[in-house]
This record gives structure tokens, C-alpha cells and sequence, in this order.
């Protein structure tokens, strides 16, 4: 997230108009106008005006953009592991998340894409696997060990399922790239 992101972020958060902004923060109406449109950076002293605005230092305004990234992609990661009360909601909730989060930057759009993804793939296998496990309980196909295998096969994924979002959290965290496979691109 740059800066005049950052700045814009924060403006509307704190419900100011650019003219409330600058009025604050003793600059003028242009000066925001333009350091909300990228035309400059803010530095030394108006750094220092709008980071009081918001009562931040002027570091805070500067490096707290990584953190909200990383808080984010760490929260939707968490989300999905609502699969462990019922397997939909490991799809469901972080898709309202995702959906809820209005401004996302393109970092937090894919990264929220592809883990919806590869819930929604976990999601397909999963219930494949409740399916034919249920037709065999109807088909008494019991005797020749086939529902054993179906419910080692959803521990199995329930497994990996837990590991992987663990896995990604930790990265997500760390700012470190967060994969996921294997997933079919159904959103895209």
C-alpha cells in the first residue's frame, strides 16, 4: 500500500473531508489533494502534521501499511478454519470476510482469491468423500473395509487442511508469500 493510500485510508477512517484534513494539520487544501493523488510524498514537517492528525508518529504512518496487510491475510487464513466445526464454513466465512473487506489492496484481493480456492477445492474433495462413503454404508460394501478407508481418507484431509492453513498463517504473518495448492481456479 503506498502512502497517499495510506493517507486516504486513514482520512476516511477517521471520517474527514480533505478540507477537516487540512485544516488539522495546518497544510492546505491542494497539499492533501495532491499527497492523496500521488503527486508528492509528504515529508519533514508535513509528515509530521498529518501523522498528529491521526495521532501516529511519523514512522507509524509509514510502516503500519505492512502490518494491516499481514493482519488481514493472517485473519482470512484463521477464518477457514472453521472447517473444523462444519466443512462449508471453511469457504463460507472467509468468503464474507473477503467480501466485507471494501478496500483491498491487489495483495489481499489475490491472496484471499486463491485461498478461497483452495477451500472451495477442499470443500469438493471432502464431500466426494462423505458421498461415497455413505454409498457404500447403503450399498453394504462395509465388508470388504471400503468405509475404513473413506473415513482415513477424510481424516486424511481434514489433516492436511489444518496443516495448510497453519502453514499459510505463519507466512502471512511473517509477509512472506502464501501458497496454495492444490486448488482449481474457480474465481478468478
Amino acid at each position: 500500500m503506498k502512502l497517499s493510500e495510506r493517507i486516504k485510508e486513514l482520512r476516511n477512517q477517521h471520517a474527514f473531508s480533505q478540507e477537516e484534513m487540512a485544516r488539522r494539520a495546518g497544510l492546505s487544501l491542494r497539499t492533501i489533494q495532491r499527497i492523496e493523488l500521488n503527486e508528492t510524498q509528504p515529508r519533514g514537517d508535513t509528515l509530521i502534521r498529518i501523522a498528529e492528525v491521526f495521532g501516529l508518529k511519523p514512522d507509524d504512518l509509514l510502516t503500519v501499511s505492512k502490518n494491516v496487510k499481514s493482519n488481514f491475510l493472517s485473519l482470512l487464513n484463521l477464518s477457514a478454519l472453521t472447517f473444523l466445526i462444519f466443512p462449508l464454513l471453511g469457504f463460507l466465512i472467509p468468503l464474507f470476510i473477503w467480501l466485507l473487506k471494501k478496500d483491498k489492496s491487489k495483495t489481499e484481493e489475490v491472496g484471499g482469491r486463491n485461498l478461497l480456492n483452495f477451500q472451495i477445492t477442499w470443500c469438493i474433495l471432502t464431500w466426494s468423500v462423505y458421498l461415497l462413503g455413505i454409498f457404500g454404508k447403503i450399498m453394504h460394501i462395509g465388508r470388504l473395509g471400503l468405509p475404513e478407508s473413506f473415513m482415513l481418507s477424510l481424516l486424511a484431509l481434514y489433516c492436511f487442511n489444518f496443516i495448510f492453513i497453519l502453514f499459510n498463517v505463519l507466512l502471512s504473518i511473517r509477509n512472506n508469500k502464501v501458497f496454495y495448492h492444490p486448488a482449481v481456479p474457480f474465481l478468478r
